[in-house]
């Protein structure tokens, strides 16, 4: 099962595109409702209302929706663990704490996923965690299967 590292780096990236258009557009429903109910207060802290609400979006979808956001799943993508199973909670923290960081060197994070052979970010790396084709993991989890345990 040979996945071509573009291809996969290149999904990754519109999978983060749509999630991030989801999330603005979740923000400005979210800034509408708090202006129609008349809260303005709740506007001052608009910017950080979008922070918050990217920060959560990964973590709740990665682990609730069992290693998918609505951005992933569109580009036929999942996030895994090392046994093929979905990511624990703890993978996606880690995955999700360094989101931030990774997004304001963006540059450098492509060379990293560019860089490394199975196309994984820090985060992925230091969760152990890794970015699929949904197609290919029936594959992956019939090949593990038929591994043998080892002592």
């Amino acid at each position: 099962m040979e996945v071509s590292r573009a291809g996969l780096i290149i999904r990754r990236i519109l999978a983060y595109l749509a999630d991030s258009m989801l999330i603005l557009l979740l923000w400005f429903v979210l800034c509408r409702l708090a202006e129609k109910l008349q809260y303005p207060e709740l506007m001052l802290f608009s910017s950080w209302s979008l922070l918050v609400t990217w920060c959560l979006y990964f973590p709740l979808g990665e682990y609730l929706l069992r290693g998918y956001t609505v951005g992933k799943a569109l580009c036929g993508l999942q996030v895994i663990n090392g046994i093929g199973q979905p990511p624990s909670l703890l993978q996606v923290l880690i995955r999700s704490a360094t989101r931030p960081f990774e997004a304001a060197i963006s540059p450098v994070t492509l060379l990293i996923c560019c860089e490394s052979s199975r196309g994984q970010r820090i985060g992925d790396r230091l969760a152990r965690t890794y970015v699929i084709p949904h197609k290919d993991l029936a594959r992956l989890r019939g090949l593990m299967a038929a591994q043998p345990d080892l002592p």
